[in-house]
């Protein structure tokens, strides 16, 4: 198991292992914080923050979304190309193409494990039953302590 924290005040995220348990403190701004990451793991997967506690995480893919939008726009622009030059009737297969390649490469990427109350991330962890994907039903019990954790 690899951990991912994320200072509260500054947003710097400092990576930690399956047997790092004790206080710790932020490398950018120094605010203090604890980590139980020995306790985070039960049988199925992370039952617990190691961070704050919680107990709501969703699942989503170890891939930057940027990169994500990027990959999209570029493949938008070779259709568009390729339907320009070689006729529209291209357009249509060029994107089914760079669909069929998104599929592939994200039937290859892993999960990764994110706590709905301090955003940690977990990875190399089996994915528990119980976790879902992006929930902005149970996101929004926690939407006031983020947005003024992130104003500061």
């Amino acid at each position: 198991m690899r951990a991912r924290h994320y200072c509260a005040d500054c947003l710097t995220a400092r990576e930690h292992g399956p047997s790092d348990s004790g206080d710790f403190a932020c490398d950018k701004c120094g605010k203090a914080y604890s980590a139980r990451c020995d306790t985070a793991m039960d049988a199925e997967g992370v039952a617990q923050c190691a961070f704050c506690g919680g107990h709501a995480f969703f699942l989503q893919k170890d891939f930057d979304q940027r990169l994500g939008c990027l990959v999209m726009a570029v493949s938008l622009a070779i259709a568009l190309f390729v339907g320009w030059r070689a006729g529209w009737i291209w357009f249509t297969p060029v994107l089914l193409a760079s669909v069929v390649v998104d599929w592939i490469v994200a039937a290859r990427i892993k999960p990764v494990t994110i706590c709905y109350r301090c955003d940690a991330e977990y990875r190399d962890v089996p994915v528990h039953p119980r976790h879902q994907g992006y929930d902005p039903h149970v996101a929004e019990r926690y939407a006031e302590t983020k947005t003024v954790r992130r104003m500061r």
